[in-house]
């Protein structure tokens, strides 16, 4: 009963923590990977690899975790993963061999991600808020995610002259625990109690696998899948080799961790606006316009001289962009099948943009090893935003209308 009262929105601040610690520590990481090469002896590709088989492996678990957090409850999932995203830093952290650290920041960490991520909370979100306040609810709740990208890079930055990567390992580790208490708000209202002719006649179905197969038959579907392969790919290519970029960019080494802080703080505002604009107007276009300068942004930084003033201004514009898509893609998605299994058909397109971030994070790393340079990397991305751009042409008004009366 007392989850039947309480309000939205304290569910969209313990969604916002959860997102905060989630993408924080998982985006800062990216960051030692240097200092964690140097002291374990893994060559920068290998690192890379890992890295990207933790995003790959995050993405194929969001969307299982979303249906079991529609079958058995969101707390309860979020609670296990967090529990194995704590255990995989910690191991990564103590381990002093390169086997030792891929399956803690691959596999655990990677399972432990997939488990706490956008799908699972932003599902539960959803659910709470009607067709005209979902988006920006959706976007308030991703702005936890940036907020906590900002916190955690600026104390990584603060910290890692004073520590190794292992004890910063362990010091985000245990500020995971903070999930377990904004769980309790996570929990999902009480069902209504089933008749005995439907516990007698309809078996209980685990996973809604044909609610799956009907969103991987519509073309707007796909579309969405193909411009968020494009999203991760940008912001794996720009996380895990911000040290790099900056370093080729010949920049000081703490603008990389100063320049995620400043693109995770441009994007508070960012996934806000988003939020609120695509309650307003048309998300796909303005999914077409994040894309598009994403891409120009990209390219500016390769045909401009770089300076410390405009890589933090690219910092600033790239913030303002990097997660708004988060709202955009799930309010669409929302409105064209509905909120009742956003949490798994979510997770799906959280699939497809982790696969983008596995490619750009392991190119990236190849790329680097075989040309000692980032240029090609950067213009594969610029072009990819392009493309991106274009998939959500299509998706005109008159085609989303005809999916009002499942979106309501």
């Amino acid at each position: 009963m007392l989850n039947r009262q309480i309000s939205p929105w304290w569910v969209v601040a313990a969604a916002f923590i959860i997102l905060g610690c989630n993408m924080g520590v998982r985006l800062t990481t990216g960051l030692l990977l240097p200092e964690i090469s140097l002291d374990l002896s893994i060559p920068t590709s290998e690192l890379a690899f890992g890295f990207g088989v933790q995003n790959l492996l995050w993405g194929a678990v969001s969307p299982i975790a979303g249906m079991l957090a529609e079958r058995y409850g969101t707390a309860k999932i979020l609670l296990m993963g967090a529990l194995i995203f704590i255990a995989g830093m910690i191991w990564a952290a103590l381990t002093e061999s390169s086997l030792g650290f891929f399956i803690a920041n691959a596999v655990l960490i990677g399972v432990g991600v997939g488990a706490t991520t956008f799908p699972i909370v932003l599902g539960a979100v959803g659910k709470r808020f009607p067709a005209h306040k979902r988006t920006f609810a959706l976007g308030v709740t991703s702005a936890g995610g940036s907020l906590g990208q900002f916190f955690f890079a600026m104390l990584l930055a603060r910290t890692d002259p004073y520590l190794n990567w292992s004890e910063i390992f362990i010091m985000f580790g245990a500020s995971l625990s903070v999930i377990f208490i904004a769980c309790w708000f996570m929990r999902d209202p009480a069902r209504e109690p089933v008749s005995a002719k439907q516990q007698n006649y309809e078996p209980v179905k685990l996973f809604n696998w044909a609610a799956v197969a009907e969103a991987f038959r519509n073309r707007d579907y796909q579309l969405l899948n193909i411009g968020f392969f494009v999203c991760g790919f940008h912001i794996a290519m720009l996380t895990v080799h911000m040290a790099g970029v900056v370093s080729y960019c010949g920049l000081p080494s703490e603008m990389a961790a100063n320049s995620l802080a400043v693109i995770g703080l441009a994007n508070v505002l960012g996934v806000i606006i988003a939020g609120w604009a695509g309650d307003r107007w048309h998300k796909p276009w303005l999914l077409l316009l994040v894309y598009w300068l994403r891409a120009c942004l990209i390219m500016l930084l390769l045909l401009l001289p770089v300076n410390e003033n405009l890589f933090y201004a690219f910092s600033v514009i790239m913030g303002v962009l990097w997660l708004s898509t988060v709202p955009l893609t799930s309010g669409t998605v929302a409105q064209i099948f509905g909120a009742k299994n956003l949490a798994s058909l979510f997770g799906f397109v959280m699939f497809s943009h982790q696969i983008g971030a596995f490619v750009g994070s392991w190119w990236g790393g190849i790329i680097f090893d075989r040309y000692g340079s980032y240029e090609l990397a950067l213009m594969i991305s610029a072009g990819l935003g392009i493309v991106a751009a274009a998939v959500h042409l299509p998706m005109t008004p008159n085609r989303l209308r005809r999916y009002q009366p499942a979106g309501a």
